[in-house]
């Protein structure tokens, strides 16, 4: 999880950093760190450990693995449709609408958790806030504690 925090944040500051004087490479950066690299590592997580996924989502009694799998076939999906954007070149609007979905997948998952804590289903704060800091690295919060519990 921590592997996928450090991809998005390197990315994203390098990302910007080439933004003023190569606004294709820099998006580039981006969809390769926050969509393809952190949607693998979202991947492994979600359907090759989805037990340990599972556990961390106090949920390790669940029947079968569908909610972990399914998360990860969404965070497959980023980074195989990132992956060839960069890849075969479909040049900046493929790249763009790549990092924006997966941006509004987080985001959606940041307010979903966000929902959770002010609603009392869950008053750990690290879902929330570990949910936003994680959306901001590129993270797919809904599925993992920042700092643990708390």
């Amino acid at each position: 999880m921590i592997l996928t925090y450090i991809a998005g944040a390197v990315g994203t500051g390098l990302a910007f950093y080439e933004l003023g004087a190569d606004s294709k490479l820099a998006l580039t950066i981006l969809t390769i760190a926050y969509a393809v690299v952190m949607g693998v590592l979202s991947w492994v997580r979600h359907v090759l450990t989805w037990r340990e996924d599972a556990a961390r989502l106090d949920a390790a009694d669940q029947p079968t693995p569908f909610f972990q799998w399914e998360v990860g076939f969404a965070n497959g999906a980023f980074a195989a449709a990132g992956l060839l954007a960069v890849v075969f070149d479909w040049g900046v609007g493929a790249m763009a609408a790549v990092v924006l979905g997966y941006a509004m997948d987080l985001l959606q998952a940041a307010l979903l958790n966000g929902r959770r804590y002010f609603s009392g289903q869950s008053r750990t704060p690290a879902r929330p806030w570990g949910s936003f800091a994680g959306n901001g690295a590129g993270h797919h919060g809904r599925r993992r504690r920042l700092l643990g519990a708390v």
